[in-house]
């Protein structure tokens, strides 16, 4: 095969149905993506590898289970960006994931993620704290201007308190929100 031949313009078919065919593998790639990409947010694929964790056991019975609210919190929810360019790219690096599900010894039991809790644990709230725990407020809105009858008087002190600091100077959420999903290891 002559590699020149695939640059030059074909004398066969017309450049409108190049452009065509063009748009629709375009068209087809994008939602073979998106689909691609929801079908590997869902809860049944992170159980997939996690499956002989308690981790979903852990939601369930969380705040984030479907208490009174009634919503019960998807991993992606809480793992995943829901900004369209920073989901991609983190969707990107979690990949490597599999190849840690693939190869480390013993990863899909309870045994590992008891070992290795706080080292994953540690992870996710650098995650949270380099994000200004931007997950968190996405179902959290407005939660300094419009805080719920529910929530205690001493939180809602404490929250007013934080809001009324510089931005730099805030905590983020899980600063004094550990462990509000998953155990957070002591120590």
């Amino acid at each position: 095969m002559n590699w020149r031949a695939l640059f030059k313009p074909s004398a066969k078919v017309s450049i409108l149905t190049l452009l065509v065919i063009g748009i629709l593998v375009g068209v087809v790639g994008y939602f073979t993506t998106q689909q691609t990409l929801h079908a590997t947010s869902t809860d049944a694929f992170c159980m997939s590898c996690h499956s002989n964790h308690s981790l979903k056991d852990e939601v369930l019975v969380s705040a984030h289970g479907g208490g009174s609210s009634g919503i019960t919190v998807q991993c992606q929810d809480c793992h995943l960006p829901h900004n369209p360019i920073k989901y991609m790219i983190k969707k990107i690096i979690v990949s490597k994931d599999l190849y840690g599900y693939l190869t480390i010894d013993g990863f899909n039991t309870q045994a590992w993620l008891d070992e290795n809790r706080k080292e994953q644990a540690d992870l996710a709230l650098e995650y949270f704290k380099a994000t200004d725990s931007a997950n968190c407020q996405h179902c959290h809105t407005r939660i300094y201007e419009d805080q719920p009858d529910t929530m205690k008087r001493m939180a809602k002190r404490m929250h007013t308190r934080n809001f009324k600091k510089d931005e730099d100077k805030r905590k983020t959420c899980v600063d004094c929100h550990k462990g509000v999903a998953h155990v957070y290891p002591k120590g």
